[in-house]
């Protein structure tokens, strides 16, 4: 078997919304796919990290006021990180941690810090969270496809000369006044969306694992796994929301 390597940014730190099955996700599906996958801890005792020794790096939410240390442990490593993204490996960042990632984030108090600066965004500290469903139409790998989650949004992320990741049926999106979500960068992912978004939507996580098999050009084996579960599930969920878009509607 093909070892798969994936790193999982900073576990302890950036913890929130139980995203840590979007790294179950990922392995299950690399299994399946006949790789060997290995989950590996990144944080701040971790010495010489090196993103290109990986295949897929994911980062969780996390509460704000802990991102100026990440970004700045991550500061010397922002080059090789860049280069993974630009390389087309897939960088998978979900909820508030995309702020790490853009040029600053600018907390509600007024007081700002720099980002990593890898994707041209400023995430803007709301007074309130916002919190619903997600629902939007996305292309990754040549594959258009839906996905559904949730947001939890604790500011908005505004994004210049980026490609947006997904074009809103329902949901906040990005600031609550376009139809965007999130961006795309490559292969590499930036999303408001919860959910585990990987797991309950898998077209995308196999998706990823191609793109991630592909880049090493390590051979992979159909899952062979059915979908029917998450595709009722999917079904389901998108009926309450146009049911609640619709309500919503007749309400004004």
């Amino acid at each position: 078997m093909n070892e798969f390597k994936i790193a999982w940014l900073f576990p302890d730190t950036l913890f929130l919304h139980g995203e840590r099955g979007n790294l179950l996700a990922l392995a299950r599906y690399a299994q399946m796919a006949g790789l060997a996958p290995e989950v590996i801890k990144i944080d701040f005792s971790t010495e010489d990290f090196d993103p290109a020794s990986f295949d897929v790096i994911f980062c969780a939410p996390g509460e704000i006021s802990s991102f100026p240390a990440v970004a700045e442990w991550l500061a010397p490593y922002r080059d090789k990180l860049a280069e993974f993204v630009f390389g087309g490996g897939p960088l998978i960042v979900t909820g508030t941690s995309v702020g790490l990632f853009g040029n600053k984030v600018i907390r509600s108090d007024g007081s700002e810090f720099d980002g990593l600066g890898i994707i041209f965004t400023d995430f803007r500290e709301n007074e309130e969270v916002y919190g619903d469903d997600v629902y939007f139409r996305c292309e990754y790998n040549n594959e258009i496809m839906e996905v559904i989650g949730n947001q939890i949004q604790m500011g908005d992320l505004i994004i210049h000369e980026e490609k947006p990741f997904g074009e809103m049926f329902y949901g906040y999106g990005n600031t609550g006044k376009t139809r965007e979500e999130g961006v795309q960068k490559w292969n590499s992912i930036f999303t408001n969306t919860l959910g585990p978004m990987l797991v309950c939507n898998p077209w995308l996580t196999e998706e990823i694992i191609k793109v991630a098999a592909a880049r090493r050009e390590l051979e992979i084996q159909p899952t062979g796994y059915d979908m029917k579960l998450e595709q009722d599930s999917f079904a389901t969920k998108k009926e309450f929301i146009l049911t609640k878009e619709t309500h919503l509607t007749n309400c004004k």
